[in-house]
């Protein structure tokens, strides 16, 4: 190890020397590979071991995100702005207090963006402050996402069949990290993982893979979708609709491996277009019955991963973040809400309604916006994300380490009418609220400071092995709530719970 002016070198064992940035509060070693290059043959193919370098290898700027188009909001939020996209994405950034002892708790961080998009590789995901704040080792992980990432392929020509590549590239990652990050000052036995939205459901698919079983020892939850799975018969399906708006007939392995990413890019956009909202992501972790052997949360509900404890928690007001576009109108809000209650046509219909209206009268009697666009949202925010969350944190209850959390702060953002909205907690959790796009996104200020400085104190002290606050159990139901105020709140959101559960099977 040596150090000159704002660089750190470190040496990996096997794999090269590293030089990062020692200008910040923390030491920053970004664009690290950890896979070989996902390109030619590797494309479509499980993440293979990266190869050895020579020399010292700059560690200084971050890697490329994964082949993606960015959406209205990272687009006008300006997220990806001067961001390389490529398939040469498989890297990871670690930052570091110090290099040595090797001893400091580890927090990976997976990113979220629906499975279609997302990567580690920007100033709102740079770890330098929660490492430097918690004494902690921050690693941010870039994966494969899209058809590229999440599309399953049949064995053909002598190739095993593919699914759930990007969470594939997930557990490379945590084997890198085990292998490596005491190199950086942390310990390998003391591995927090963290995510949010598709990240945070890729933690719930990773406690239902056996080859991530050992590698992470704590999870940190944030917003997400438990059910978001797709079945294989149907994923297969979505496959097979991308294969023949790319003009392939049965397709091929090779046949996809020389289409230029562009076009991949192109059809897959086409075909999600196409797909009704009402069925979900479109790319989602597929419960395949080998690299994933059963669906997310049931490891942590039930098996494996019971024992590992567990942060799990939303915001107050997920999707307010989609206001623009919802239904105007309590018939159009039960529309798009009947076909995800899982229930007979018949009666999907009239329990959209019955919630709809039950949802009107909580938020009447506590004197918040009733418009059918407001209720709509709170209805969309208990059915998609927050009663799912609950009911993990309920199976858990007897026995396991489970903490809840809620994220109250109400985004400043277009007069306020996205609330505490889904995405908002991510600048708070690495204390970036300066990131580009967070100031008008997150807000700024004391007050705002202030409660990033309690949500990394928080992660942090969990990585530690301290307890948060109060346990969940359902006679209580303990939640933090992160707001302007912070307080352990008694079953929040009691009587939307208590609606749903009329309509939704355990």
């Amino acid at each position: 190890m040596t150090r000159a002016s704002s660089l750190e070198v470190v040496s990996l064992p096997g794999l090269g020397s590293l030089c990062g940035d020692a200008s910040g509060a923390a030491l920053a070693f970004r664009g690290i590979p950890y896979a070989r290059p996902p390109v030619g043959p590797l494309r479509f193919a499980a993440p293979a071991p990266p190869d050895p370098w020579t020399g010292v290898r700059d560690a200084t700027r971050f890697g490329a995100a994964p082949p993606q188009c960015a959406d209205a909001l990272v687009a006008s939020l300006g997220m990806l702005e001067g961001c390389e996209i490529a398939e040469d994405c498989l890297t990871l950034n670690v930052f570091t207090p110090r290099l040595s002892p090797a001893a400091r708790p580890v927090m990976v961080w997976i990113p979220g963006g629906a499975f279609v998009g997302g990567t580690a590789g920007i100033p709102l995901y740079d770890g330098t402050r929660l490492a430097a704040r918690g004494d902690v080792v921050v690693v941010t992980v870039s994966y494969r996402v899209g058809a590229l990432g999440f599309a399953p392929l049949e064995a053909e020509e002598g190739e095993p069949a593919v699914a759930n590549l990007g969470l594939e590239d997930q557990i490379a990652a945590l084997r890198w990290v085990r292998a490596n990050i005491a190199a950086f000052g942390g310990d390998p036995a003391r591995v927090t993982v963290f995510g949010e939205s598709a990240g945070a459901g890729s933690i719930l698919a990773l406690a239902g893979m056996p080859a991530a079983r050992g590698l992470f020892a704590r999870a940190i939850v944030q917003s997400a979708a438990p059910r978001g799975v797709i079945a294989p018969a149907e994923a297969r399906a979505r496959t097979r609709a991308l294969v023949a708006e790319l003009g392939l007939g049965g397709g091929s392995r090779r046949a996809l491996r020389e289409l230029p990413v562009e076009r991949l890019l192109e059809a897959q956009y086409a075909v999600i277009a196409r797909t009704p909202p009402s069925n979900g992501f479109f790319y989602a972790p597929v419960v395949d019955g080998e690299t994933l052997v059963v669906p997310p949360a049931h490891a942590f509900a039930e098996g494996s991963a019971r024992e590992i404890p567990l942060v799990i928690g939303t915001t107050h007001d997920e999707m307010g973040l989609y206001w623009s576009g919802v239904p105007k109108a309590d018939a159009g809000a039960v529309a798009i809400l009947a076909p995800q209650l899982g229930l007979p046509e018949t009666e999907a219909e009239q329990a959209a309604s019955v919630l709809v209206e039950g949802f009107r009268a909580v938020r009447e009697r506590r004197g918040e916006p009733v418009t059918a666009c407001d209720v709509y949202l709170a209805v969309q925010t208990e059915l998609s994300l927050r009663h799912d969350a609950v009911r993990l944190a309920e199976a858990r209850a007897s026995g396991a380490r489970t903490w809840m959390y809620g994220f109250g702060w109400r985004s400043p953002a277009r007069d306020g009418v996205m609330g505490a909205c889904h995405a908002l907690d991510l600048p708070f959790v690495f204390g970036n609220l300066d990131a580009p796009g967070m100031p008008a996104f997150a807000g700024e200020g004391p007050d705002a400071q202030a409660l990033a400085e309690a949500m990394m104190d928080a992660w942090t002290a969990f990585a530690r092995g301290e307890q948060p606050w109060l346990c969940y159990d359902v006679a209580r139901r303990a939640t933090f709530d992160f707001g302007r105020v912070r307080e352990l709140r008694d079953a929040p959101f009691d009587e939307e719970r208590v609606l749903l559960e009329r309509f939704i099977p355990s």
